[in-house]
């Protein structure tokens, strides 16, 4: 197959509401206005499971051919999430927050520190 007749869908820029209807089904996630993002952090009991969600992360983002912007600090890692092509925020930016989340339920909820700082 050629590089020209492949294009991945079309992507739009999320309105105000949507992106509010959007939050709404997450839980941790919050719009951060003044980046165009939206944007969870999540602190894990150890460094090295820290390490192994962004491993997974990555994977995920691969798939999904979309990359976040992740921010580690010890056992606090923040994913912060924009489209690039759309300079804003697109249902791709939720396909990735939904998908993550699902990825924390499965493989990490019980590795999740009881603090709020590392």
């Amino acid at each position: 197959m050629s590089t020209d007749s492949f294009r991945l869908p079309l992507c739009v820029p999320l309105n105000t509401q949507q992106t509010e209807d959007g939050l709404r089904q997450l839980q941790g996630w919050h719009w951060d206005r003044e980046h165009g993002s939206i944007a969870k952090t999540w602190v894990f009991d150890r460094f090295t499971t820290a390490a192994e969600f962004f491993a997974q992360l990555a994977v995920l983002a691969e798939q999904q051919d979309h990359h976040p912007e992740v921010t580690s600090a010890y056992t606090r890692m923040q994913v912060r999430l924009w489209t690039h092509d759309v300079q804003g925020i697109s249902s791709r930016d939720f396909a990735l927050a939904h998908a993550l989340d699902a990825l924390v339920a499965a493989v990490f909820s019980n590795r999740l520190s009881t603090q709020d700082t590392p």
